[in-house]
């Protein structure tokens, strides 16, 4: 049977979760394999989760379980089903795009009976890699999460025989398999039922293969049993169901009562130690800690009995003869799907802005990106998520991290990934260009996944560290390079001249050369890039678009007080502390500026970068040092912040009453934005795009680069005049809500995807003729 002949028959067991459930039902609108149906199978629920599925009426198969209990609920669904293939997915969790469809692609293979893919838990504070290619043993003993299926082949453990399992988020059986296993095992009304259910296909001859891609997003709700990210559960059902577990299974794999009765005992005792951790951490009292341990016990000689005594509980039918042509189901899908917006996994929000063509797909690159960093091309990539998810388009995000993960945050699934530096060895003497190159590969590589999982179809990548360089030299998919400080540029201010900066600029033309299309972020940067790489064919290619954030409520705003009485008058700066961003012309202005206005206090907010920019090796010394030695008299008039959090950095911005930032060059200025934002005034420098963000002696004042007299001179005349404190402020604060949204700029760059996936798409269609 061809995948285009597969029906699906998608289970949803729910009881209780009515908002997740609405936001999986949305969320299947975009599935891009259609041939399915979808049956909702509702416990002895007392929230609005009828309401939700009246909705849905004559699209949805209702049917009703008596019973909190999983696994009936599953055997209702599967007695149910029409489909060729059953596939089960959490009421809490949300399904890549092409979910189904890589699944039928699988099931292709007669041979195969069941499977499951991947699970990420996306819950903003807690990403981790639930579930991927997992195994487990008839004695309860699992390996959830493995790199491949040599990963621990043979995992430490007691018992001789491993099977694949998948995690009940994500599973997909034959019906007519899982029709002769008998279904699910009714004893296990939680957990244990998707390993189970493995192991006796697998016993019976089955083919069970899970597999590392077929992606479901996971958003853990709580339950009857538990209340998510907290230690409250009824966690001796888990005990129950696992000592019942090990009894059926184990004897069926021919391991002694001695084996299985030490596990079963060994399951306990760390339930005890558990309990026990808890209350010495105070998340317990004595009592809770006390009864959980009898209900554990309790619950593992209620799980012993049946275990030995009792017969399991399956479902009996009759062998399901598969027809040749397509069963008649209630298809999902309707015709206006297509236009429908994204939706947020965690919160169930949906976007205002209905999309009036067919909402895209797309994946932002950002190595640094918020929460956990807040430079500049994070902060942009950040508001550009947000405005295209506004807009209603389903945003990914590759950023680095630590550790592999997803999380759904302001908008987008950010995937963090990790990378060796194991390619490209010819330009190891080149340290900078050696781990831009490496970085690029493995964006590359989850770009791949990306299109296999979610259907991205552009990805969007800074010109900064060549963060989608092989994607563009791939011809994979179209890739939108957004223009900004190119690193020829900023090697030239800093007088770097060597081998790695030169290679790193070659790089960097390849990538402009061989990018479907090209947002600059202003007219400036245009003449710059013309300027550093004088024979880059520009025209008819580019768009300008400037960057955009979100405007803060007018009660957050915060405009000079001209009622206060005098008192210390704050100046901030916010930026990489090294010489491209003016730090040094800020150090020598601020004795002049104190001398005429005393009450004034600075705040110095960034990373200091003097061992990249090259200053400490020329000065054997920080900024920070610097100034500490040669300042030392004003060193009472400046607190230097560091990094800090994004609360703090708005709340800085907020309580200022003047923003200043003399860099020598910037390609736009998100940060007078950001300050305007909150109706203050701003200072920059006559260079690069900051005069098409600052309007001069309106919303604040521009002073020529390098010239720490004129700024101080600058920063005293605002400060002296609390009425243009004011009305710049003001006049920012206007300006920003008429140009530089975040929903704007979101709209102007939809207009270059788009216009980017038509070049793309035409070069391919003539490549094909």
């Amino acid at each position: 049977m061809t995948t285009a002949n597969l029906v699906f028959s998608l289970i949803i067991n729910t009881t209780d979760r009515a908002d997740s459930l609405q936001t999986l039902l949305r969320t299947l609108e975009y599935q891009s394999y259609s041939h399915f149906e979808v049956i909702v199978v509702v416990g002895p629920t007392r929230d609005r989760t009828l309401d939700v599925l009246s909705q849905y009426e004559g699209r949805v198969r209702v049917l009703r379980c008596p019973k909190a209990n999983l696994s009936q609920s599953r055997n209702i669904g599967l007695l149910a089903a029409r489909g060729d293939i059953v596939t089960f997915i959490d009421d809490d969790a949300v399904p890549s795009q092409r979910w189904l469809e890589q699944l039928a692609r699988l099931f292709e293979d007669p041979i195969l009976d069941a499977t499951g893919g991947v699970v990420y838990l996306i819950h903003p504070d807690r990403p981790v890699v639930q579930y991927r290619i997992g195994i487990i043993s008839p004695l309860a003993e699992q390996v959830d999460v493995r790199s491949s299926w040599l990963d621990q082949i043979v995992p430490p453990g007691e018992s001789h025989q491993w099977v694949g399992r998948m995690m009940g988020t994500n599973m997909a059986f034959r019906r007519q398999s899982l029709s002769e296993v008998g279904g699910f095992d009714e004893f296990f009304e939680w957990v244990f039922d998707d390993s189970d259910v493995a192991l006796r296909l697998a016993n019976a001859g089955k083919i069970v293969h899970p597999v590392k891609e077929a992606v479901v997003y996971h958003v853990p709700a709580s339950s009857r049993n538990r209340v998510m990210f907290t230690y409250r559960g009824k966690w001796w059902i888990q005990t129950k169901a696992a000592v019942y577990f090990s009894i059926k299974n184990g004897l069926a794999a021919g391991d002694s009562l001695r084996s299985i009765g030490l596990r079963c005992l060994h399951l306990i005792h760390g339930h005890w130690l558990w309990y026990g951790h808890l209350w010495g951490e105070g998340k317990l009292t004595l009592f809770q800690s006390l009864r959980m341990r009898f209900e554990d016990v309790w619950a593992a000689l209620n799980g012993a009995v049946k275990g030995l005594l009792l017969p399991r509980r399956l479902i009996h039918l009759p062998s399901v003869a598969m027809s040749e042509t397509t069963p008649f189901i209630q298809r999902f899908q309707k015709g206006g799907a297509i236009k429908q917006p994204s939706v947020d996994p965690v919160s169930g929000h949906q976007p205002l802005l209905s999309p009036s063509e067919p909402p895209l797909r797309i994946c932002l690159l950002s190595g640094m990106y918020p929460p956990a960093h807040t430079e500049g091309v994070g902060r942009h990539t950040n508001l550009l998520a947000r405005g295209l998810f506004e807009c209603g388009h389903t945003i990914h995000v590759i950023t680095r991290g630590e550790k592999a993960g997803v999380s759904f945050y302001d908008g987008a699934y950010v995937h963090q990934i990790t990378y060796r530096p194991n390619r490209y060895h010819r330009y190891q003497r080149f340290p900078g260009l050696y781990h831009a190159l490496n970085y690029s590969h493995a964006v590359y590589e989850e770009v791949k996944r990306l299109i296999l999982n979610d259907g991205i179809q552009v990805v969007d990548s800074p010109l900064w560290q060549l963060e989608g360089l092989v994607t563009t030299v791939s011809g994979l998919i179209p890739v939108v390079l957004r223009l900004q400080t190119a690193h020829r540029q900023i090697a030239a201010i800093q007088q770097d001249r060597d081998e790695d900066s030169r290679l790193m600029g070659e790089m960097e033309q390849t990538f402009i050369e061989r990018a479907t299309y090209l947002v600059p972020n202003s007219q400036a940067t245009v003449d710059a890039v013309r300027q550093v790489y004088r024979a880059l064919p520009l025209d008819g290619r580019y768009s300008i678009v400037p960057h955009g954030i979100v405007p803060v409520p007018d009660d957050n705003v915060r405009p000079f007080d001209l009622r206060r009485e005098t008192d210390a008058l704050t100046v901030l700066y916010v930026g990489r502390l090294e010489k491209r961003k003016g730090i040094l012309d800020l150090f020598q202005a601020i004795p002049l500026v104190l001398k005429q206005v005393p009450n004034a206090r600075f705040v110095v907010v960034g990373n200091d970068n003097s061992q990249h920019d090259g200053f400490q090796r020329r000065t054997g010394e920080t900024y920070l040092s610097y100034f500490t030695r040669h300042y030392s008299r004003f060193t009472s008039f400046v607190q230097f912040a560091g990094t800090v959090s994004e609360e703090m950095l708005q709340s800085l911005y907020q309580s200022c009453d003047l923003f200043v930032a003399p860099s020598l060059y910037e390609s736009f200025g998100l940060i007078y934005l950001e300050a305007m934002n909150y109706a203050k005034p701003v200072i920059g420098c006559q260079a690069g795009g900051v005069p098409e963000v600052v309007d001069h002696g309106i919303t604040g004042l521009l002073v020529e680069p390098g010239a720490p007299s004129a700024l101080a001179e600058a920063m005293v005349s605002l400060l002296q005049s609390p009425i243009r404190l004011y009305e710049m402020g003001m006049a920012g604060r206007q300006r920003l809500l008429e140009r530089f949204t975040y929903t704007q700029m979101a709209r102007s760059f939809e207009r270059a995807y788009r216009t980017a996936l038509g070049a793309f798409n035409a070069v391919s269609s003539e490549g094909e003729a």
